[in-house]
């Protein structure tokens, strides 16, 4: 029991320590690189960024502003460990935003600021979702606009996002900084993408041959992965078939369409990809 405590204990102080390293990441991108040069940003952040640029109001007490009455009105829906972690991040990182006037201020240019800023925004969102936290504002919205109009909170969060990156570019008078808000962005979220997954991304294949045992065996023996035989019928035959399930690396696509091409040139195979693999011959299957 006392093993288990501790693991436990080991574990929360290792997510918020993460929580912490991604909050400096996130106040970094924004004092050096966004709000020096006035770049938009979408949700709450991006509220909090415009009010600064318009009446330079801090934007760590606007941001918590904004997000506590949210996370306070979402808690029953939230979960305990999410509200928290979320909570401690949203306090924490505004904190250190309002006292962050040390750090030293990019003035070099544009596009540079919004492509780096926005990676460690990135970085720095991605280590606090994978503690099982958020940034706040936007994602409680979108939870809470799933749960009761079953809108996707993807699509809940683009279109916060969007709104407010529309408002700021038409608040500040600027296409030209919309578009490098909008760099910004999408550097935001495929960094946070690729800390959260990771860079495993892999290709699934499924296979339907009228060789399944002969195709099977080659890609176990030659490619070296498992396979996983599913029961399929042919709608339009009626045929019943074996269809083959195996997960490959990017790398090994070509071999293994030449390889059976080799032995059934009838095959049908589609390929997908997959963000991350996790289990033997792949990723160890663990969470962090």
């Amino acid at each position: 029991m006392q093993t288990k405590q501790k693991s436990r204990l080991l574990g929360l102080l290792k997510d918020y320590l993460l929580i912490v390293v991604g909050s400096v990441l996130y106040v970094i991108s924004v004092k050096c690189f966004a709000a020096p040069m006035q770049i938009p940003s979408g949700g709450v952040s991006g509220i909090a960024l415009l009010t600064n640029y318009l009446w330079k109001l801090p934007i760590g007490v606007v941001t918590m502003a904004l997000n506590v009455p949210l996370l306070l009105a979402g808690f029953k829906g939230l979960g305990r460990d999410f509200f928290c972690k979320t909570m401690f991040m949203i306090i924490f990182s505004s904190i250190l935003t309002d006292l962050a006037g040390f750090l030293p201020v990019f003035e070099g240019d544009i596009l540079l600021a919004s492509v780096f800023g926005g990676i460690l925004k990135g970085v720095g969102y991605g280590l606090i979702i994978r503690t099982g936290g958020t940034s706040g504002g936007v994602d409680v919205i979108g939870k809470f606009m799933y749960k009761h109009f079953s809108v996707p909170m993807g699509t809940t969060s683009m279109a916060v996002n969007v709104c407010v990156l529309l408002g700021s570019a038409a608040a500040l008078k600027s296409m030209e900084l919309l578009m490098y808000g909008i760099i910004m962005q999408y550097a935001v979220s495929n960094m946070t993408d690729a800390v959260v997954y990771g860079s495993d991304h892999q290709k699934k294949a499924l296979i339907i041959t009228r060789k399944p045992e002969e195709t099977a065996k080659a890609l176990m023996e030659r490619v070296g992965h498992g396979v996983t035989a599913l029961h399929g019928i042919g709608m339009y035959t009626g045929e019943e078939r074996e269809v083959l399930l195996c997960v490959i690396r990017r790398h090994e696509a070509n071999q293994v369409k030449k390889m059976i091409l080799e032995i059934d040139d009838t095959a049908f195979m589609m390929l997908s990809d997959v963000n991350e693999v996790l289990g033997r011959g792949f990723k160890q299957l663990r969470v962090e």
